[in-house]
């Protein structure tokens, strides 16, 4: 009876055999062993450099032709000094190849492109420059239209019909973020996407909004590279920077909406990994599964490049871009249905597309604030990459070893490994053959003879062999089909049955008939003998492979044991290890608790002086306060004291001051005195015998003669006799005069400065007057029309009512010319409330004569002190 297992393997054999697998026994190794050789052959590339014509627009005047699909001439306008000068031969130039105005881009991509993406996808790097002046088609050279694709879009197209059926679930290949990838298995695989999917609803309103393009009218590129290793699973990475201002931004990075608005994006470094490649740390690599899931990306990271309207240019790029496609590919385990999981089986290949910002010169883009700083980074890294280019050249053509300067720029850093032979270097110039740039055409073009003059050592073949057997993924799949076919044929045991694509030993098909009609059939014996003899050395051959193997796997499980042996010392030395690490672990744990203890109090420690220090900070605080007060009392203190020792002072210097007065004003007063009691001495010695009448004449006289030239010892004098005299009986008003035509003359009159209006019935009169309020001129003293002198003053009595003074006195003339004037009359206007009490009066004394003599000597005399 025929199993289910038999069945399954004569069928398998037979769908096996016929799909062309050899029959040859193979020997499987169990361990993957890698053994890389590297090939560096002594030829070397050079740099290929492509150039693409634009179009010209109307009216417009070409300086480029076309002279066969690998030269151009350049024609000087006539207006250009060198025609003057006669010097006005076409130059040529020779490139790989030249397109012309009428190239479409797919021309332009089977020719430059799509030989990069063959050897990309072989395990080989690769480069592409597309460079030219501002306005001459680089970006659309790259990038073209929706219906019209540039190189970028086609190389996606490519690389994803080539490995459609081929590549890896999502998550399996993951980046490290140093320029490098992990294996995961499916498990973590799994994980990782559902935590994607996660994400991305969050991100969904804002992904949409930053990378939707209308990719209904794309028309993709339908070329296929057959020389795909069958037996590979591939995954492609995208990654997308510019290089603005010398400093790398991730166009891709998920960052807030803010940040994008404000364009304020963090820059990246350039790092070099451990295989000494340059790469952005930390950039952003989104996996991709499709092409329009990497257009996405690039849509998405193109509203973040910075463009700008220019002179030359309605949408000029201000930075350099490179966009990155990353190909990962791993052989599939002796299964045929899952990666390897190993690193070192990995194979990592990339192709830059880096679209150059155009050079650019002030005085035709007028450009000024920052595009101008744009613009001047742009030459200098334009410039410091032709610089690099000409080191090299020179370094290859004379033997020389000279540093190149890659880290003088970010772009050329980050190249740096294809210029020293880590992949194929390809240059597109874009030409605008107007009349107007043809000096800029003329700088492109001897950078171009720079760069074709470079060489570029080839790239590291790498030849993994991991002795795992041709054709696995495909024998898997015939085996699932096998599987399938006898689950339809109604066989249940095929979910117990290992996947084995080995190869199955068979001794050749079954025996024949050996049923005996005839005696004489000669045929059947022979026949039968020739099968056995053809078994037999089926299975003398078998028997010798089985010995073969045997003593293979013999003297492999020795090695199995040896290395058993030395793994079993190992994990005992290593257990002895571990548990001398345990018990340092457990001391170290017992130590750890004490330093624990210990910290905890000094933490309770620590809070308890912070407590203690908050309230030594509240008291220093208050005491602070105590201190301000007092201080400021102090200097309160100290300011009172100051100014009652300055008020002291002062007072002192009045009060001596006025003590000095008066002594002054006594001695005066006490020598009239003697002198008056001396001449009345003189007199009463000299007469004697006068009549009754005789004394008070005498008297009278003796006042009169005795008048000092002072009016106020003048006063004093007729003011201390009046007192010392007796009083009699009013005889006559000695101040009325007998004839009052005897008083024609002018009054001088003497007012205060603020004069205050009488409201008096009795009113002074004085029919002829001259008015001052100040005397300052002697001649109105001295005048001959002067007669009489009236002082007026105002003051306040006791009761506080107004009082006024009106000092009368006559005018007399010298015998010098002057003018004598003498007191002779007081008048007071004074008004009282009849319903006042009236105060009590008190005698004139020495003090209120003194203030009026005072204030007749500050009117007088024009000062406040009498003078002597």
């Amino acid at each position: 009876m025929t199993t289910g297992v038999e069945v399954l393997s004569v069928e398998f054999r037979a769908v096996y055999s016929s799909s062309g697998f050899s029959m040859k026994p193979a020997r499987y190794k169990l361990s993957s062993k890698k053994t890389p050789v590297k090939v560096r052959p002594g030829s070397k590339d050079l740099v290929k450099v492509f150039c693409r014509i634009r179009p010209l627009h109307n009216n417009e005047e070409s300086c480029v032709k076309v002279t066969s699909q690998t030269t151009l001439s350049l024609l000087p306008p006539e207006t250009r000094g060198s025609h003057r000068l006669a010097n006005c031969k076409e130059i040529h130039h020779t490139f790989k190849y030249v397109f012309d105005a009428k190239a479409t881009q797919k021309e332009v991509f089977d020719h430059v492109a799509l030989p990069l993406v063959e050897n990309l996808i072989h395990g080989k790097n690769g480069l592409l420059f597309t460079y030219g002046v501002t306005g001459s088609g680089k970006t659309f050279t790259m990038a073209g239209e929706p219906h019209n694709g540039g190189i970028m879009p086609r190389c996606l197209d490519v690389i994803f019909n080539s490995i459609s059926s081929y590549q890896a679930k999502k998550f399996i290949f993951k980046p490290d973020k140093m320029n490098d990838f992990d294996i995961q298995s499916e498990t973590d695989a799994v994980l990782d996407c559902q935590n994607e999917i996660h994400c991305a609803r969050s991100l969904k309103t804002l992904r949409k909004k930053e990378s939707d393009v209308d990719l209904s009218q794309r028309i993709p590129d339908g070329t296929k590279i057959e020389s795909v290793v069958e037996d590979n699973s591939y995954a492609v990475f995208v990654t997308y920077v510019e290089i603005y201002n010398n400093a790398v931004y991730d166009l891709l990075e998920n960052v807030p909406e803010d940040i994008i608005r404000s364009r304020q994006f963090q820059s990246k470094i350039v790092r070099e990994d451990a295989s000494h490649n340059m790469y952005v740390h930390s950039v952003t690599e989104i996996e991709v599964k499709s092409t329009e899931e990497a257009f996405d990306a690039f849509n998405k990271g193109q509203k973040r490049k910075r463009m700008a309207i220019t002179t030359l240019n309605s949408e000029s790029s201000r930075s350099h871009s490179v966009f990155t496609i990353r190909l990962v590919q791993a052989p599939l385990d002796s299964q045929g249905e899952h990666v390897f999981q190993d690193r070192k089986a990995m194979c990592i290949s990339q192709l830059s597309l880096v679209d150059l910002a155009g050079s650019e010169r002030t005085n035709r883009t007028k450009n000024s604030g920052q595009r101008l700083r744009e613009a001047g980074n742009i030459n200098n890294s334009l410039m410091t990459l032709r610089t690099c280019l000409e080191i090299l050249r020179e370094n290859q053509l004379y033997g020389a070893n000279k540093m190149v300067p890659y880290r003088d720029s970010k772009m050329t850093l980050l190249f740096k490994n294809y210029f020293d032979g880590e992949g194929q270097v390809e240059m597109i110039v874009c030409l605008n053959p107007s009349i107007e740039d043809y000096d800029e055409t003329v700088q492109v073009m001897k950078f171009t003879e720079t760069t074709q003059e470079v060489q570029i050592s080839q790239p590291a073949i790498r030849k993994l062999d991991f002795g795992l057997a041709p054709g696995r993924r495909k024998a898997s799949h015939i085996f699932k089909q096998a599987l399938q076919k006898m689950e339809d044929n109604g066989h249940k045991e095929t979910s117990d049955i290992d996947v084995d694509i080995g190869i199955v030993y068979s001794l050749l098909p079954a025996l024949p008939c050996l049923e005996l009609t005839d005696p004489s059939m000669d045929t059947l014996i022979k026949d039968l003998a020739m099968f056995l003899e053809l078994r037999m050395n089926r299975k003398n051959i078998l028997l010798k492979d089985w010995h073969q193997k045997h003593q293979d796997f013999y003297k492999r499980l020795t090695e199995v044991e040896k290395e058993k042996l030395l793994a079993e010392q190992k994990c005992s030395s290593l257990k002895t290890a571990v548990e001398q690490g345990r018990n340092k672990i457990s001391a170290l744990e017992a130590r750890l608790v004490g330093y624990e203890s210990y910290v905890m109090n000094l933490e309770q420690q620590v809070e308890e002086k912070e407590v203690t220090l908050v309230t030594l900070k509240q008291e220093l605080e208050n005491q602070e306060i105590l201190l301000q007060e007092l201080l400021e009392k102090e200097r309160l203190r100290k300011e009172y004291s100051d100014r009652t020792e300055v008020d002291k002072d002062k007072n002192s210097f009045f009060t001596l001051k006025n003590l000095k007065e008066q002594e002054s004003v006594l001695k005066t007063q006490m020598r009239y005195q003697e002198q008056k009691l001396r001449k009345v001495k003189q007199i009463l010695t000299e007469d004697s015998c006068l009549s009754t009448h005789a004394p008070r004449q005498s008297t009278k006289s003796l006042a009169i003669i005795c008048k000092p030239p002072v009016l106020k010892t003048n006063i004093s004098s007729h003011v201390f006799s009046s007192q010392s005299c007796k009083r009699g009986p009013a005889v006559s008003n000695r101040r009325h005069r007998r004839s009052q035509s005897a008083g024609d003359g002018t009054w001088l009159e003497h007012r205060p400065v603020p004069a205050i209006e009488l409201s008096t019935l009795m009113q002074p009169l004085m029919k002829r007057y001259k008015s001052v309020t100040k005397l300052t001129d002697v001649k109105d003293i001295a005048n001959s029309k002067t007669s009489k002198y009236c002082l007026m003053t105002q003051e306040q009595d006791s009761s506080g009512e107004l009082e006024t003074h009106l000092y009368k006195a006559d005018v007399v003339p010298t015998v010098g010319g002057g003018a004598q004037v003498i007191f002779n009359d007081v008048e007071t206007l004074k008004q009282q409330s009849p319903t006042t009490t009236p105060s009590r009066k008190r005698s004139a004394s020495t003090s209120k004569l003194k203030d009026t003599e005072a204030e007749c000597a500050m009117f007088m005399e024009g000062h406040k002190r009498a003078r002597h």
